[in-house]
């Protein structure tokens, strides 16, 4: 029983079955549970299932056995009954199962139970429905992703939703019935004072707190306190739902970290960043500002386009239209209307809740620049590869007429030795004949010479081997040196050499302007068919240029700049008899020449009437005592004997500096390898005074090694010069890096004698 409990009257007297006239359900049952008396009422109830004498099985299998149950104890009891279905269904006006509350009364005196029914059926029902809602509630509670509590005043908790429960670590039923602080903890002093605020104001607080989870993280809730109140409006407890809001702050964060981020390099960056809504511009930095060339106060709400040039405009608008990221190149003009080429990084974001464009606008004028020496570069390297290939096939050609050139005055060497051969033989050989082919013998060994030193000054030129030493150069001397030079060669031909005499003096170096005149004169006289040839000076205020004319061939407008390439020539030279050919290299040396010594050069010419070459050079004073020129020595004098070491892979080269040097009065020492060199060394250590050798000395040895090893053996240092023939620029920057006098092969007598004489001199200044 839990609504109703039934109080039996007070038995009458015992003489009778006093019961049978009690009102109500009344049934009396003996000890062994069998009925005894059923009122009518009781009677009627259970008629349409029991007669009066078994009432008992009108009710549910359950609840009778629970009956029979509780007989047997002879003690006072209460107990819920439930009748068959059958019965419940009978009655229209309850479509409910009938429920009744037994109160039954042990009767010692009768050995019987006095058993009162009172139907319960409504509150049963009520309380299935309360339950049934509280079922309902309480899941809904569960299923809401809310937390939700229920404290009474003064504030104990009397429900909980398990994720609540779950918040502070208990269940639906442990956390029933503990306080405020025993729930929440150190938790609590946060919520106090917006609990206050709920009650004092009788109205819903709200507010977010934070708590540290287990694992180390920050959890966000977002709290609601409402009051409840009585119809007094008193207070009797409150509501709190708490949200997990974890996700929107971290997101909040994340946002704001994000904006931060974006602020920060928007700061930082070196390149324009602007944002803009519906085409007008919101936000720019600093850097967008110096681009621009405008205060961000002139930028901000600024049509984004009104900056770009016309012919990007049809396709930034499309882009922006797009809404879609893009790269592209475009212009924008400056606040003076200057035209930038940048690079436009677009693309759509949401900033603060705003859908924005934002543009990364990068300043290219660098890389425009870079484009366009690149580009430049790139037409550079084109044309060097074109004059590369057109070198190269003029190299064929050059080594075709190199061959020829090369090969004719051997060929004319051998010729004049076979006739001298033959002259041997005879009885008598006229004098004047012997001297007319030792001439040209000569001639022919000039013209090879001159050959071999041209190939060998474009290597030295490679090589960067040529050193510029200008001093002050007496032109008057230079000139009439180059007249003896050439009158004859002029003389040859039927051509007229006129140089006019100068008293002027230039600063340069002389070796490298004798041989830029050199070449002038030769190229000439080689072009010239008839006619006459000069050279003279032409003062241009501190300057004077030194000009070579001739009536010559000339030179058509178009090959004037040709001229001066390496192997090129101007048609055939009608010089065919000469011994002297060109090789087209002589204005190729010229103009390298005039460089090295910083001398602009000129040239006017005009087909079938001549040319004319000149150089300029600054003038300057002539010394206070100019050096009278050194008069060559008797050839061949007497000078003082020497012991030279000469070191040559060539064995008939060997013979003939043996034969050469011993006639002019020195001992010779020949070795044909750095060994023998070192061991000539060694064994006459005293009377070795001079050096000569040769620089490639056969497999792989080149002069480093045998003048240093020889040197090494040797009680002092000796004068060494080195000899080459080697026309590659590397091999000449080589030999020239070892700091010795370079010698150039074929060896003028007259050079290896002065040589022979400078040292025999110092050797005897010594002695």
């Amino acid at each position: 029983m839990t609504e109703h409990t039934a109080h039996p009257p007070p038995p009458p007297p015992a003489h009778a079955a006093w019961w049978e006239g009690l009102p109500g359900l009344v049934l009396v049952v003996d000890d062994n549970g069998e009925p005894v008396h059923a009122s009518p009422a009781l009677a009627a109830l259970c008629a349409p299932t029991s007669p009066q004498a078994h009432c008992m099985d009108a009710l549910t299998p359950d609840t009778r056995l629970a009956l029979h149950e509780r007989l047997k104890t002879r003690t006072d009891f209460e107990l819920e009954l439930q009748l068959e279905p059958a019965l419940s269904d009978a009655t229209p006006l309850s479509p409910h199962p009938r429920w009744f509350a037994c109160s039954a009364t042990w009767l010692p005196d009768a050995s019987r139970y006095l058993c009162v029914w009172v139907e319960i059926t409504a509150s049963k029902v009520a309380e299935r429905q309360a339950s049934s809602r509280s079922r309902f509630l309480r899941t809904f509670c569960n299923a809401i992703p809310v937390m939700v509590s229920y404290y009474s005043y003064p504030l104990r908790c009397m429900y909980a939703n398990q994720h609540y429960a779950r918040q502070y670590g208990f269940d639906e039923t442990s956390i029933v019935g503990l306080t405020v602080e025993q729930v929440l903890g150190r938790h609590n002093a946060e919520a106090l004072p917006f609990r206050q605020q709920a009650f004092e104001q009788r109205e819903a607080v709200t507010y977010e707190r934070s708590f540290m989870r287990e694992n180390h993280r920050i959890q966000w809730v977002r709290v609601t306190e409402v009051p409840l109140l009585d119809a007094q409006g008193g207070f009797v407890g409150s509501v709190a739902m708490n949200q997990d809001i974890t996700p929107r702050r971290e997101a909040e964060l994340a946002l704001r970290e994000s904006e931060d981020r974006l602020a920060r390099f928007m700061e930082a960056s070196a390149e324009g960043v602007l944002f803009h809504r519906d085409g007008r511009i919101t936000d720019v930095n600093p850097a967008a500002c110096a681009l621009y060339g405008s205060k961000r106060e002139e930028l901000l709400g600024m049509v984004a386009l009104s900056r770009v040039a016309p012919e990007y405009l049809q396709m930034t608008q499309r882009v922006i239209a797009s809404g879609a990221d893009a790269s592209y190149e475009s212009e924008i003009f400056n606040a003076q209307g200057e035209r930038l080429p940048v690079q436009v990084i677009g693309r759509s974001m949401l900033r603060n809740g705003e859908h924005l464009r934002m543009a990364v606008v990068r300043d290219i004028r660098d890389r425009r620049e870079a484009q366009a020496r690149i580009e430049e570069l790139i037409s550079g390297l084109r044309a060097e590869k074109e004059r590369a290939e057109a070198a190269d096939r003029a190299k064929s050609v050059f080594l075709a007429a190199a061959s020829h050139d090369l090969r004719q005055p051997i060929h004319a060497l051998g010729l004049f030795l076979t006739a001298l051969r033959s002259m041997a033989q005879a009885p008598a050989v006229p004098a004047r004949d012997l001297s007319d082919i030792c001439r040209r013998m000569q001639a022919s060994l000039d013209g090879l010479g001159q050959l071999l030193n041209m190939l060998l000054d474009v290597s030295r030129l490679d090589a960067n081997a040529v050193e510029i030493a200008p001093e002050p150069t007496d032109l008057g001397l230079l000139l009439r040196e180059l007249e003896q030079d050439f009158q004859h060669l002029a003389h040859e031909k039927g051509l007229r050499l006129r140089v006019a005499p100068c008293s002027l003096w230039v600063h340069t170096d002389p070796t490298v302007l004798r041989r830029i005149l050199s070449n002038l004169l030769s190229n000439a006289v080689r072009y010239t068919p008839r006619g006459r040839i000069l050279l003279g000076c032409r003062r241009r205020a501190s300057e004077l240029d030194i000009q070579v004319w001739d009536t010559g061939i000339g030179i058509p407008p178009e090959q004037r700049e040709a001229i001066f390439e390496e192997f090129y020539q101007v048609g055939q030279s009608t010089a065919q008899h000469h011994e002297s050919h060109g090789l087209g290299l002589g204005l190729s040396i010229v103009k390298r020449s005039a460089q090295l010594l910083q001398a602009p050069m000129g040239l006017r010419s005009q087909p079938a009437r001549g040319s004319m070459f000149f150089i300029r050079l600054p003038r300057c004073a002539a010394p206070a005592r100019a050096p009278s020129p050194a008069l060559a020595p008797a050839y061949p004098g007497s000078t003082r004997g020497l012991g030279v070491l000469v070191i040559d892979d060539d064995a008939q080269v060997l013979d003939a500096m043996q034969r050469v040097l011993s006639v002019w009065g020195h001992r010779v020492f020949c070795a044909s390898s750095a060994d023998e060199a070192v061991v000539i060394a060694i064994t006459h250590p005293e009377q070795i005074h001079l050096l000569l050798s040769d620089y490639r000395l056969g497999a792989h040895v080149t002069a480093v090694d045998a003048i240093r090893a020889v040197q090494a053996c040797l009680p002092h240092p000796v004068p060494t010069y080195i000899l080459t023939g080697d026309t590659s620029p590397k091999r000449i920057l080589e030999a020239s890096a070892l700091g010795f006098p370079l010698m150039r092969k074929p060896l003028q007598a007259a050079a290896l004698r002065a040589i022979l004489d400078a040292e025999a001199a110092a050797a005897a200044a010594l002695a």
